[in-house]
């Protein structure tokens, strides 16, 4: 075993001996990725649902075309979104002033009649003013209803009238001779309406508009995926720099002027370090991914993928606070100034605001973090594409870390 892998060796095996602050730095990406989660997404399968509308309903009419108003509110559709109770207009009001409900639908006197009679009629909503969406829901609801029902008693008033006429007698009374012709007559308009309405010349066409930068959330979007690679690199962060700034508490306490009497040179030293602080976020990176994955069910994508952005993740932090150490002069210097840069990259990054919420004008700060690359690259990978420019920038930008940190660090520790 080379002297570099032993060192690597002991620093893991120091880091499992006391565990709390790694283990702490892990369960909170873990748990914020869970609050923010359930705040914006609180439903099942990603979609968040208005709270049923309580609609109280008055019916002055009792005739058909009120109850065939009051069928509708039956539907599945309709029913998971209103809450419906009849009352009579009395303690309508007294619910009304209480407050008890989002709006109040009435249906007046003699409704089938002026309908059946081309008359002019109209339903009354009573909104209730201490509220400002779902009562203007109901009001478009039974406007779209008022709607429906006009064109209906328009398209069949000959009918409408036979009906009001037959109602009005005994089933002894009404012949069916005399009453077949305009059925007949209300199933050519029926069978005219289905050659009309069928195939429809105007259908939908659904999309998402987006902002410019922005891409729309894929079919079967996960919101914990977008929100946890910005928590577990941000987090990641925290722990690397920790581990490599033991180099400074070596240096104090004097291990690394003893190590230095045996046949250990400053490269292999340094060599350990980087490779320690690597390998431990490495570590670190795939158990959040793996209990993210357990818990929130995200699919990270292509895993070859997700282990080169690890990988490369892993490899830039380790070089980047490496290099950081080696122009602090100890650890009490290497504190305060670390923690500041991990929440400036966290900010500007995209762990603490998405990447599309940061100002225009101060968004070309993201790519010299290491935060948005990796969130880029997590969310390239999970829509099925392929990081390569977040390969590239951190490989790159990794390697000349690493060498001005393996240079830094032999001068500042020969000191």
């Amino acid at each position: 075993m080379s002297r570099t892998t032993l060192i690597i060796k002991n620093d893991i095996k120091r880091r499992l001996k006391a565990p709390m602050a790694t283990i702490l730095f892990l369960i909170i990406p873990l748990a914020m990725t869970a609050l923010i989660g359930m705040i914006f997404d609180p439903g099942s399968g990603g979609e968040t649902k208005l709270p049923p509308i309580q609609l109280l309903l008055v019916d002055h009419d009792k005739e058909l075309a009120s109850k065939f108003l009051i069928g509708a509110f039956n539907q599945k559709e309709v029913k998971d979104m209103f809450q419906v109770t009849t009352v009579d207009a009395a303690s309508g009001e007294q619910l009304m002033k209480k407050g008890k409900a989002s709006a109040m639908l009435v249906i007046p006197e003699h409704f089938s009649d002026d309908l059946a009679d081309q008359k002019p009629t109209a339903l009354e909503v009573v909104k209730n003013p201490s509220e400002e969406f779902l009562p203007g829901v109901a009001e478009e609801f039974a406007a779209t209803m008022a709607v429906g029902l006009s064109a209906v008693a328009q398209v069949f008033a000959d009918e409408l009238k036979i009906i009001k006429s037959a109602s009005q007698l005994e089933l002894k009374d009404i012949s069916i001779a005399q009453m077949t012709p305009f059925l007949e007559m209300a199933r050519v308009k029926i069978i005219a309406l289905q050659s009309y309405l069928s195939p429809l010349l105007l259908q939908l066409k659904a999309s998402t508009t987006t902002k410019p930068g922005e891409t729309a959330a894929p079919k079967g979007f996960n919101i914990f995926s977008y929100i946890m690679p910005g928590m577990l690199i941000m987090f990641l962060l925290f722990i690397v720099e920790a581990f490599m700034r033991e180099i400074q508490n070596e240096r104090a306490d004097g291990k690394i002027r003893r190590m230095m009497f045996s046949p250990l040179s400053t490269r292999e030293l340094i060599t350990a370090r980087l490779f320690g602080g690597w390998l431990l976020g490495v570590l670190v990176c795939f158990l959040a991914m793996g209990v993210g994955t357990l818990l929130f069910g995200i699919d990270w994508g292509n895993p070859l993928l997700v282990f080169l952005l690890v990988l490369v993740s892993c490899f830039w932090c380790a070089a980047f606070f490496g290099m950081l150490n080696a122009f602090f002069k100890n650890k009490n210097q290497a504190g305060a100034f670390a923690s500041p840069i991990i929440l400036v990259f966290a900010a500007f990054g995209g762990s603490m605001l998405p990447l599309e919420q940061i100002p225009q004008g101060m968004r070309w700060l993201a790519q010299f973090t290491v935060n948005n690359w990796f969130i880029t690259g997590c969310r390239t990978i999970i829509d099925g594409g392929v990081p390569y420019l977040s390969f590239t920038v951190l490989s790159v930008s990794g390697l000349v870390f690493a060498g001005v940190a393996m240079v830094a660090l032999q001068r500042r520790l020969s000191t």
